[in-house]
């Protein structure tokens, strides 16, 4: 018995020291080139993994310490604990204090307590769904979010594409999204459009997918005031592929070359503004993703350079933009924060109005509780843009 019970002391205090040193690393990792394998896997997991990280090393400190204030000091192994951990912890402070100082300039809120109850991930399902149109034999459908008291007054609309590199996902991947503005009074709509097959340029998208957003957006414009909506007050966002979407469609439909309505305000979360970044050295999770913006394309992208043009937000920037708010991590792995950068930096050469919102530590994936603050305090610098009871 004693023999088992030694083994299991010892076991435990491997794990300890493992959690710690793992810990450590974690914080660590995240500073490092944006490429690295271990940059990639832990920017990934970074918001959403902090406040339980945060918390673990809280209690190993507390048990470490414990032990030494019985054992008067004595005891190299939580010594060497107590130590990893501390390091750990005190890098995990400051650079929870680098990020919620970058969200806090955004006007977003970022909070640890609220990160350990995971209500910024949990998925909801949508109250309708309703077919808009039917290409090559496929339904293409949207998803409806209402919110939970129906207003006398008509409310701004929300509408969402969503991403998946032009070729995955659906209108409901993104439902906590959609569930939280339909709560914060929004009438929300999200779009299915056609779909090219991963892997393969066989069923290119490239010209098919903007014309299905045009169109759902046409059908939303008619049947807004049906679910409460207000139709002359759209507030479109997307992340992603579907953020390069909703980046090529407030162009073109500000420069009249879409007919479909002009949104008032548009969110674009990491969008894909360079394919040629993405196709030359994007990679997740410490994997390459070989061949989506060719999927998409149907081809090498130097092969088809007018498609290229086509689908680039920057082929249509105008002056009459719509005012857009662009969230993207700076460790972004697979959607260069740098195609952001050089939209912005357009835009303001032309006087159109974008924000751009840097997040440190983040890879292709912005932490939702920033996101949605931080959009909701953009939103209210337009008039009629936010609910009622917003």
């Amino acid at each position: 018995m004693k023999m088992i019970k030694k083994i299991l002391s010892v076991l435990m205090k491997i794990l300890l020291v493992l959690l710690a040193a793992a810990s450590l690393f974690f914080g660590i990792a995240v500073l490092g080139k944006r490429l690295w394998a271990t940059t990639q896997i832990s920017t990934v997991f970074y918001t959403l993994a902090l406040p339980f990280l945060i918390l673990f090393l809280i209690i190993l400190l507390i048990i470490d310490a414990f032990v030494l204030w019985r054992k008067k000091g004595k005891g190299w192994f939580f010594r060497i604990n107590l130590a990893a951990g501390a390091a750990a912890l005190a890098i995990f402070c400051v650079e929870t204090g680098i990020f919620k100082a970058a969200a806090s300039a955004g006007g977003g809120k970022f909070s640890l307590l609220r990160g350990l109850t995971m209500k910024d991930v949990e998925m909801s399902t949508p109250d309708e769904s309703v077919v808009y149109a039917n290409h090559d034999g496929q339904d293409l459908t949207i998803s409806i979010y209402k919110p939970k008291e129906q207003s006398e007054n008509l409310q701004p609309v929300y509408v969402y594409m969503h991403g998946g590199g032009w070729s995955s996902n659906n209108s409901e991947t993104n439902s906590n999204i959609h569930r939280q503005m339909a709560d914060a009074g929004f009438i929300g709509f999200s779009i299915n459009y056609r779909l090219c097959t991963s892997g393969s340029t066989d069923n290119p998208t490239w010209d098919k997918a903007i014309y299905d957003c045009a169109e759902a957006m046409n059908w939303i414009k008619e049947h807004a005031a049906e679910y409460g909506g207000d139709a002359s007050r759209i507030f479109l966002a997307g992340e992603s592929a579907g953020g390069n979407l909703v980046l090529q469609y407030a162009g073109m439909t500000s420069e009249g070359k879409l007919d479909a309505p002009v949104p008032n305000a548009v969110l674009a979360m990491y969008p894909v503004v360079d394919l040629q970044w993405t196709s030359d050295y994007g990679h997740f999770l410490g994997f390459a993703t070989p061949g989506i913006c060719e999927a998409y394309i149907g081809g090498e992208l130097s092969d088809y350079p007018d498609r290229v043009k086509f689908v680039s937000p920057l082929t249509y920037m105008n002056e009459d933009l719509p005012p857009i708010l662009i969230l993207h991590g700076t460790k972004d792995t697979l959607v260069s924060v740098e195609g952001s950068e050089e939209y912005k930096k357009e835009a303001d050469a032309i006087g159109a109005d974008v924000s751009l919102i840097e997040l440190p530590f983040s890879n292709h994936g912005t932490d939702q509780q920033v996101n949605r603050t931080a959009t909701l305090n953009w939103l209210k610098n337009y008039e009629g843009m936010l609910p009622d009871d917003e």
